[in-house]
């Protein structure tokens, strides 16, 4: 008579509250992934005694550059052994190598040996055709010769968002999202929150996104009477409505905006870190042997300046009492997305906080010309054009946050357009992000059980290693949750124990 019981705990301990459809892509970085290097200890690696081994012989000074592309690999009989043990591997794991580093400076700095010893065996016959920015525009007189030595013929195409594809080798693993397990569950903190693992090749992968259904940050403010009162933080309406204003799909959207930050305009280097309560959902995964951090939503255009380092220009612009810009990006010297798609004359300067935005929206999920006559690439392209992932496989998408929707008329009267001490006047850029097809109020009142109906939506994760491996990847899908169960391991929320222990009142009491 236990056998029921015993088939029950089973079922408990194996959810199946949603059904899952969608795509993986995983960057495993070729010499320091976890996973990468655990598969690899069953090949046998290819024992060498190269004739150039040293990358000080003085030989090497003394070649010409095709001399230098034989010697190092066309006539080297075990450079042919070694491509051939790496095609063996990539096909046994489903990886595409792709390796877009710069070798011109140090710690490579030309030198044939060590680009060798380095470069993925067999990419170097494609490097020139992928990675170098003349073999794809439209002037056929400046072609690379072919020969990855020779860096003066050859400028290797740099993502502006996703960076990554020239800063390691990658190996692109990708496939369908044909989940095994999935956990719904209505936290005792009242956030949603979905946990899908899938099987793969190199183990277990689990991933999942978690968000606050009743999102609406607040503040407490002395109200006229002197006495507390809680708001909708810096007057604002409802973060949820702003963010779902004008999805093509009418859905409810929610970015999974959790640690963002913004930069002072007038300080760069002052930065202003969100409060945990200003966060409306975040990512989680792990892949095999990786753990990941979410990539955050971005409030700053990160650039390199001249010297190699990191330059900020925050995403926002400063507006006079007619609307018109007056500061803020544009000024800053180091912008990397300008304005497209516009009359040359008027591409210097932002009308407007709406032509602002759509500078943006261009950059992003648009592309076109700059005043240059330049075709620019949407970053919803790079991972395409630059990382090898077909779009039609995988359509990444960065969602742009317009936020004109928060300044009223009587505070952009008043001037109030160039304080930066909110989001007014700010855009971000989502790549993380949940829609779903129930209203917010409907989310609101969810509950544990079974749904009337089912809950509905897509997801689109970006994560990164968090073990410093310097892998990347990315989920997008779409799913159906028909239940929800409790969360059974949840404690009371740390703030209210906390306020009752130091007898702290509520705002209002």
């Amino acid at each position: 008579m236990a056998l029921p019981l015993v088939l029950s705990l089973l079922v408990g301990c194996d959810p199946h509250d949603a059904t899952i459809s969608g795509r993986f892509a995983m960057y495993f970085a070729q010499a320091t992934s976890s996973n990468i290097l655990r598969v690899k200890q069953d090949y046998a690696p290819v024992e060498c005694d190269y004739a150039l081994s040293d990358p000080l012989d003085d030989k090497l000074d003394d070649m010409d550059e095709k001399d230098l592309l034989e010697d190092l690999f066309v006539k080297e009989e075990c450079w042919g052994e070694h491509v051939a043990a790496e095609t063996q591997f990539q096909a046994d794991y489903n990886l595409q190598p792709i390796d877009c580093r710069t070798f011109d400076s140090a710690p490579y700095n030309s030198n044939g040996v060590r680009i060798r010893d380095t470069i993925v065996p067999g990419w170097e016959e494609r490097y020139e055709e992928f990675c170098c920015a003349e073999s794809h525009d439209s002037d056929e007189g400046n072609d690379p010769d072919g020969n990855i030595f020779t860096t003066d013929d050859c400028n290797v195409r740099r993502g502006r968002y996703s960076t990554f594809p020239t800063e390691k080798a990658f190996y692109l693993h990708q496939g369908n999202l044909d989940s095994y397990r999935q956990e719904a569950i209505l936290t005792a903190e009242g956030d949603l929150q979905l946990t899908v693992h899938v099987s793969t090749q190199f183990g277990d992968m689990r991933f999942g996104w978690v968000i606050d259904p009743d999102f609406s940050p607040t503040e407490c403010v002395e109200g006229e009477d002197g006495k507390a009162v809680e708001q909708s933080l810096f007057t604002d309406g409802n973060w949820i409505d702003g963010w779902s204003r004008g999805d093509p799909d009418g859905m409810t959207v929610y970015h999974l905006n959790a640690g963002s930050i913004q930069a002072n305009p007038n300080k760069v280097d002052d930065y202003w870190y969100f409060h945990r309560t200003w966060s409306a959902g975040a990512g989680f995964s792990r892949f095999g042997d990786e753990d990941a951090y979410m990539f955050s939503t971005d409030y700053i255009d990160y650039a390199v300046d001249a010297a190699g380092n990191y330059a900020v220009s925050p995403m926002w612009v400063g507006t006079d009492e007619a609307g018109k810009v007056v500061s803020g990006y544009g000024t800053y010297g180091t912008e990397q997305y300008p304005e497209l798609n516009c009359d040359k004359d008027g591409c210097n300067t932002y009308q407007d906080y709406d032509d602002f935005y759509e500078a943006m929206v261009d950059n992003f999920n648009v592309g076109g010309e700059d005043k240059e006559g330049t075709n620019v690439i949407a970053v919803d392209r790079e991972l395409e054009e630059l990382g090898g992932l077909s779009y039609d496989d995988f359509p990444f998408h960065v969602r742009m946050e317009d936020n004109s929707w928060r300044m009223s008329e009587e505070e952009a009267l008043a001037g109030e357009g160039t304080n930066a001490a909110g989001f007014e006047g700010w855009v971000s850029s989502n790549p993380n992000w949940v829609r779903f097809n129930w209203s917010r109020e409907e989310l609101a009142a969810l509950a544990t059980g079974d749904l009337d109906k089912p809950l509905k939506g897509d997801f689109q994760l970006y994560m990164y290693s968090s073990d410093n491996t310097g892998s990347v990847w990315f989920y997008q899908g779409e799913f159906e949750i028909t239940h929800v169960s409790e969360d059974v391991w949840g404690y009371e929320e740390l703030d209210d124990i906390k306020r009752e222990e130091a007898d702290t009142p509520e705002c209002g009491e």
